[in-house]
């Protein structure tokens, strides 16, 4: 169960990135284009359209994350179709109601504040198992670059060479490849730890943890 909660965990955290820049995208356009224009008011319709659209990527967020933890989720797709019929949109009360709701500040918290955090996810999704691999394949990496390229791969090392001055470059590719296998053996640990933090930096942005926008009103 737990291999299936961290294969899941781990596409959340890669996904997250393309989420992190369209929310951006639209919270940076919105806000560039909607504040100037607001004076004439034509500007509020763009800025409470913006929030909208801000929203439905955080309630796919909040849909995720329920599907993540074996909840019920009634989050909808990211579908822009929905938006178009939006009641909101269709006058200036619903333009000045999504404006001055406070809940949507937190929407544009995400907007913006997330595309670091979603870079951040996405990085260590691919850097942890990434780096543990090519750790455990050291002793291979070393053979073919000593045997084939005449390269010893440790030679200008740091670190190794500090403290294992009479290692051969074998030796050392060994030491690397079991810290490889220990960080590998982690990395379902890490992933799930480093996903309850995202966890939790989505459930802080909805106000209620596992709740769409619907349901917490």
């Amino acid at each position: 169960m737990k291999k299936t909660e961290t294969f899941v965990m781990w596409k959340i955290m890669l996904g997250s990135l393309p989420r992190g820049i369209g929310a951006f995208v639209i919270a940076v356009a919105g806000l560039s284009i909607g504040l100037p224009l607001a004076v004439f008011v034509v500007g509020l319709p763009l800025l409470a359209g913006m929030l909208l659209s801000i929203e439905k990527f955080l309630d796919l967020e909040r849909s995720l994350l329920a599907r993540y933890r074996g909840e019920p989720s009634q989050g909808k797709k990211l579908e822009w179709t929905d938006l178009r019929s939006d009641e909101r949109l269709k006058g200036w009360r619903g333009w000045l109601g999504v404006l001055g709701d406070v809940r949507n500040l937190r929407g544009l918290v995400y907007g913006i504040g997330h595309f670091p955090v979603s870079i951040l996810a996405f990085v260590l999704a691919i850097v942890i198992p990434a780096v543990s691999l090519a750790m455990l394949l050291s002793p291979l990496a070393e053979l073919v670059s000593t045997r084939w390229f005449g390269f010893d791969l440790y030679a200008n090392e740091v670190l190794l060479n500090w403290a294992f001055p009479e290692w051969t470059g074998l030796q050392r590719s060994l030491f690397n490849a079991g810290l490889g296998a220990i960080l590998l053996a982690s990395s379902p640990f890490l992933l799930r730890t480093l996903g309850g933090y995202y966890a939790a930096w989505i459930d802080w942005l909805s106000g209620k943890p596992g709740l769409t926008r619907s349901e917490s009103a």
